[in-house]
């Protein structure tokens, strides 16, 4: 990994310890750029963002801008740089979940749209509604009310968490990578 020269002091050590977490709970580690091809780029640019696995033929940039200093939201955005999906955007999520459609903020849409199973995978594991993967209740609202409903009611106030990556999260990113580290 390479991080920008204007990530602040304090994002950079949250990225150190996402780091460590993903050397906890599976087999990947990140180590600061050498002469490598392929590498990921934490930069702050606008917002918290990164492309869902490798997006070019060399490095990656991920975004941890402005309030994105939070142990759960870098975690997030890793998991998108290794190639892990939003798990609302998993080609199930309608047996689990209900979009509300009216309520998101036009131009957002494309943020709900699932991903074909030709495109990503849920590795045979379940719906993960604790996952740090997942949208908030109100992400990406329009104000007239929440965005997502759970269909099992008693999860509506768990999703969207972004204190750490849960351990399906860590078990997916495990199988996902081929590690044979065990996970509680």
């Amino acid at each position: 990994w390479r991080p920008n020269e204007i990530l602040t002091l304090n994002a950079k050590g949250i990225i150190l310890r996402a780091f460590e977490q993903f050397r906890l709970k599976s087999c990947i580690d990140f180590k600061p750029r050498g002469s490598e091809y392929h590498f990921i780029s934490a930069q702050k640019n606008r917002g918290c963002s990164s492309h869902v696995g490798r997006s070019s033929k060399y490095g990656q940039t991920l975004s941890i801008g402005n309030y994105c200093d939070h142990i759960g939201i870098v975690e997030h955005e890793f998991l998108h740089a290794l190639g892990i999906w939003h798990e609302q955007s998993r080609y199930d999520r309608d047996e689990y979940v209900t979009i509300v459609w009216k309520n998101i903020r036009r131009g957002h849409e494309r943020n709900f749209m699932k991903v074909s199973p030709h495109y990503s995978t849920t590795l045979g594991f379940p719906y993960d509604y604790n996952s740090v993967l997942h949208y908030s209740e109100t992400s990406f609202s329009n104000g007239e009310g929440p965005t997502i409903i759970t269909k099992q009611p008693e999860y509506q106030k768990i999703i969207g968490q972004r204190l750490e990556m849960s351990p399906q999260d860590a078990l997916m990113l495990n199988k996902l990578y081929g590690c044979s580290k065990c996970v509680s």
